[in-house]
């Protein structure tokens, strides 16, 4: 007996069997696109989305052997901040707008000038930027009237999945605090929150625990997954409560680090710590008795995809591209003259909330060539990671060992550039690309009783290596950090001139705000 669990990423979904004691027998990958444009947008097509997890799932079960009788629940986790507008039935009203889109800029620009930092603190437990869920709510009401008319259901991607799957809509509390609505204190939706930028809270899913089952499989998607009618779904986790569970960090000061598309720390702690700055408040953890201490680097694994298809290895080269490409970016390690690279591709989450700060190679000289750009890449990213792991550490949370999980971590150059960059040992665990897909079916296994509670994964993750800092690239790395801080305050001012911005978003004159 078994469980299925998907793990739905930006750039495609990863579908597991795993047994009864969380160990993942069986995987398969499909893969599936971004769809970008002018202003800032991307988007991703839900129904290319569930196809993606049909196709994955039919393979799943025709390459393991597994018999559909087998699966005893279905755990999901997915990629978190899309703002996935959908009817009643499940189906989308307008794309779902991405956590990479920048379209909500000019909303995100409206509203902080209506609530200054600390106000959007105190009301959302957070500074919200265009990457934000609220902003992109915003955008849509104010700017697609028709789609906001014809919307039911504001989700997120996961959330949206599970609606088509199950009929219900509904979500995690981690997954709730992310769109900064929620009221932690009561694990219910604030209607002071909502009433004050004027989203109705019944437009918002039920909530209910990440283990609670959402509902019985419907017999239409049942019919399209060869399963049976009726399998328990659970409500399932985002992909950092996911991917804290599959690294085994579910005691407080455990702490792992994703190297996906984004880069992510994600600390656990035992009580929502407040931010000296007053600026990022934490989200939930999968166990609702602990919360994240959630620190989001944009640009990680999507920086490198970026490069590599400029490069011509395409947008999924294969293990042999890999690994020249780990190869190469450690035999240059010496070489590269203090060449920067500032991974702003997208904007910037921590430390410094900025929207509209671009990326740049700082440096280039006649000598340098592929290698170069891609380990300045690699280290650019790594010092970005440093300075926002250095933000999380004013909130007084001690920082214990550092699980890698992702598919960044598969190679070893880049795991050993970050190690060296941040001073602290990366533990990188068995299987690390499965870590989410992990997290899911804990939350399933938990779900339907097969385990007492979520702290099970913990015994079961297993280290494969830890890559240990170079104490003798410190001090050229902590030269090269304080460089590259600089370059924030030098790239500012010539990023995303405001011009530019208000045509890209069609940015608002005013935005309504009740008062406080």
């Amino acid at each position: 007996m078994s469980v299925l669990a998907w793990d739905i990423g930006t750039s495609g979904v990863k579908a597991v069997i795993a047994d009864r004691d969380g160990r993942v027998v069986a995987s398969a990958r499909r893969s599936y696109g971004l769809t970008t444009s002018d202003g800032g947008r991307v988007e991703q097509d839900l129904g290319e989305i569930e196809a993606a997890c049909v196709a994955a799932t039919l393979e799943l079960l025709a390459s393991a052997g597994a018999a559909a009788r087998d699966i005893e629940g279905i755990g999901l986790t997915a990629q978190m901040f899309d703002l996935a507008p959908v009817n009643a039935a499940g189906n989308q009203t307008l794309p779902m707008i991405s956590w990479l889109d920048q379209r909500a800029v000019g909303e995100a620009d409206a509203l902080g000038a209506a609530m200054d930092r600390a106000a959007q603190a105190a009301a959302f437990g957070s500074v919200l930027t265009a990457k934000d869920v609220v902003p992109k709510m915003l955008w849509l009401r104010d700017r697609q009237p028709a789609a906001w008319g014809a919307t039911r259901w504001l989700l997120d991607c996961k959330e949206a999945i599970v609606l088509r799957l199950t009929g219900r809509a509904v979500i995690d509390p981690a997954g709730a605090m992310a769109f900064r609505l929620l009221d932690p204190a009561t694990g219910r939706w604030s209607e002071g929150a909502c009433a004050r930028i004027g989203i109705p809270i019944d437009r918002l899913p039920d909530v209910a625990p990440a283990t609670a089952i959402a509902g019985g499989l419907l017999p239409a998607p049942a019919a399209r997954l060869g399963l049976p009618a009726g399998i328990p779904v659970v409500v399932g986790t985002g992909d950092v409560p996911a991917s804290q569970l599959g690294a085994g960090a579910t005691d407080p000061g455990d702490a792992h680090v994703s190297l996906g598309t984004a880069v992510y720390f994600g600390i656990t702690t035992d009580r929502p710590v407040v931010d000296p700055a007053g600026q990022l408040g934490v989200i939930g953890h999968a166990d609702p008795a602990l919360w994240i201490l959630w620190l989001e680097v944009a640009t990680g694994g999507g920086a490198l995809s970026w490069l590599l298809r400029l490069l011509g290895d395409g947008s999924h080269p294969g293990a042999a591209a890999l690994a020249a490409v780990d190869s190469d970016v450690a035999a240059c390690a010496d070489e590269m003259d203090g060449l920067l690279f500032a991974p702003w591709l997208s904007g910037e989450r921590v430390p410094v909330f900025d929207d509209r700060i671009r990326g740049a190679f700082v440096g280039l000289g006649l000598r340098h060539g592929r290698a170069h750009l891609l380990r300045a890449l690699m280290e650019g990213v790594a010092y970005q990671m440093r300075w926002a792991l250095e933000y999380g550490a004013r909130y007084g949370v001690p920082i214990g060992t550092i699980r890698g999980v992702g598919g960044g971590f598969i190679g070893t150059s880049w795991t050993q550039i970050i190690a060296d960059v941040l001073g602290r040992p990366i533990a990188s665990i068995e299987r690390p690309q499965d870590g989410a897909a992990v997290g899911a079916a804990a939350c399933a296994l938990v779900g339907i009783g097969a385990q007492p509670d979520l702290r099970f994964v913990r015994e079961r993750v297993r280290v494969k290596r830890t890559y240990e800092p170079d104490p003798a690239r410190w001090a050229g790395y902590d030269a090269g950090y304080a460089r590259f801080q600089r370059l924030y305050e030098a790239l500012a001012p010539l990023s995303a001139p405001p011009a530019l911005a208000a045509r890209a978003t069609g940015s608002p004159n005013h935005l309504a705000v009740a008062p406080a």
